[in-house]
């Protein structure tokens, strides 16, 4: 059986698999739509009658995000105006998420110290007001700012508090992307049994959820991981259950990549009849931005065309994909494909060639030892910071039980001077719940001790909003996706929308935006 090298196949399945988990949290953390010239026109004529309140807001916030594409200077504008408004209001949510969306335009604009700044100061919120789950997200989105630095310690060390913050609050989605981004890194740093065990542990959330797309990329991972591992019947057994997943749910250029795999994991297993074919197919179907998985796909092509004797195709393939790597700071893509041109060389019988590609391969192999030894010194060095870290926190800890102690004993003291007072004290109690049980008599049925008064608005409506329509509609206020409100209220997606449906039915409102604006001027 030949040797495996499956680092042609890593880099697609990486930079694909890593890119849909990221859009997916840059989805669930933004969690406004995408405009078109009209609606956007509609949203700034929405800016315009707007009062100074939350729904002005959202809606500087939608115009940030809509600007991220064409103009990152409006986007900066608009989410400062927007979190400047939020701060007057007093309103955490818009300042957290106009923040956000500040340091998002701020990365994409090579601005990395001001946007990991700006980021931090929407965490900083987030801890004043207790809010876990914002935390988590925005922990997540600094790791991959720092990801893109390629600073990968500092990467790590975010994943991390992001993984154990949405833990804590439950937020399975936030775990996946954590732990996916963790399982690129230590890839990337070869510690391949690790990056499994991080991806098995994304898997099982994965399974739990149903959440087909997100099962098909586990599975991407861990083949690709086996493979790395040399277990090619768990590499090919993986493959083939992204295939089975993917197969009529995802778009064509997904399961291209898949086949490519599919075809890599068959190679290494000598069949290289159906490795061509899946090669073949999947090549074929690769989107022309995907350079890395083309190299992949070509080099294998290549090495199999050369050994069944169609010699001119397969050098020529071969080449093709020497010249992709050029461009790329792969070296295991570059590797395996100087191992193969080297091999295909000694086929047709040009040793002069073939020692010069077997030079360039010792030579990229010698690179990425040194590299994996760097790595592990540097992990290895992060792990004794951790201890001494672990030591001050110890020590702090017993410094705070000290004081505590010394609070506890002026506690006792304080407590027996009040006990002179507590004919009075019991008296003021009585008087003061007295007085909250009659404010709380005369509170209007508002959601939460907001402006929208959902008393007032039913008894305007043909059909009066239910209870579950009222929590809703308190959540969208909040800037809530549909997701984030089924998993609020443990229901399913499809319920909010129906619930929503039938919101916009008896509102006659168009949008979340003009939902909450007809809701406030009723």
């Amino acid at each position: 059986m030949k040797k495996l090298h499956p680092e042609i196949i890593f880099p697609f399945f990486i930079r694909s698999a890593f890119f849909t988990v990221l859009m997916a949290g840059i989805a669930l953390l933004n969690s406004h739509p995408s405009y078109g010239q009209n609606e956007l026109d509609d949203l700034l004529q929405q800016l315009k009658k707007s009062q100074r309140d939350t729904n002005r807001v959202w809606i500087l916030r939608d115009m940030a995000y809509y600007h991220m594409d064409d103009h990152l200077d409006s986007a900066i504008h608009y989410s400062e105006r927007g979190f400047n408004l939020a701060r007057d209001l007093g309103f955490a949510q818009g300042q957290i998420w106009n923040l956000y969306q500040k340091a998002l335009a701020l990365e994409f604009g090579d601005k990395f110290e001001e946007s990991i700044a700006t980021f931090q100061n929407a965490y900083n919120i987030a801890v004043i007001h207790k809010d876990s789950l914002s935390m988590a997200k925005l922990r997540n989105a600094m790791g991959v700012a720092y990801y893109y630095q390629s600073d990968f310690n500092n990467a790590v060390k975010y994943y991390h508090d992001a993984l154990g913050l949405s833990y804590k609050t439950g937020y399975w989605e936030g775990e996946s992307h954590a732990l996916n981004n963790l399982g690129v890194i230590y890839r990337h740093r070869r510690n391949f049994k690790k990056a499994l065990d991080i991806y098995l542990q994304s898997l099982e959330i994965k399974e739990k959820q149903n959440d087909t797309i997100g099962l098909v990329n586990a599975h991407y991972n861990i083949g690709l991981l086996y493979s790395y591992m040399q277990d090619f019947d768990e590499s090919l057994e993986a493959f083939s259950k992204a295939q089975k997943l993917a197969d009529g749910k995802s778009e064509l250029r997904t399961m291209a990549e898949i086949n490519i795999g599919l075809g890599v994991a068959l190679y290494n297993l000598e069949n290289h009849k159906e490795a061509y074919e899946y090669l073949k197919t999947g090549i074929e179907n690769l989107k022309s931005d995907k350079n890395h998985e083309k190299a992949g796909a070509l080099t294998y092509l290549g090495i199999l065309e050369v050994r069944a004797g169609k010699t001119d195709e397969g050098l020529a393939k071969l080449l093709s994909a020497k010249e992709i790597v050029e461009q790329t700071e792969r070296l295991e893509l570059k590797r395996q494909v100087m191992k193969e041109l080297a091999v295909a060389y000694e086929l047709l019988q040009q040793p002069e060639k073939s020692l010069e590609s077997w030079k360039a391969f010792n030579i990229l192999n010698d690179s990425i030892n040194n590299e994996q030894k760097l790595w592990a010194f540097e992990e290895m060095q992060a792990r004794f910071e951790a201890i001494e870290k672990d030591k001050k926190i110890q020590q702090q800890a017993l410094e705070l039980s000290e004081e505590k102690n010394k609070k506890a004993r002026l506690s006792i003291f304080l407590t027996i001077a009040f006990l002179s007072g507590l004919a009075g004290i019991y008296f003021y109690v009585y008087r003061w719940r007295a007085k909250v049980k009659l404010q709380e008599n005369n509170i209007p049925n508002q959601i939460n001790g907001t402006s929208i008064d959902i008393g007032r608005i039913n008894s305007k409506l043909l059909s009066p909003l239910t209870t579950r329509e009222s929590q809703i509609i308190e959540l969208v206020e909040k800037g809530m996706t549909n997701n984030e409100i089924a998993e609020n209220l443990f229901v399913s997606e499809n319920t909010v929308k129906t619930h929503l449906k039938n919101i916009f039915s008896k509102t006659h409102a168009i949008n979340r935006t003009d939902l909450i604006h007809k809701l406030r001027n009723y």
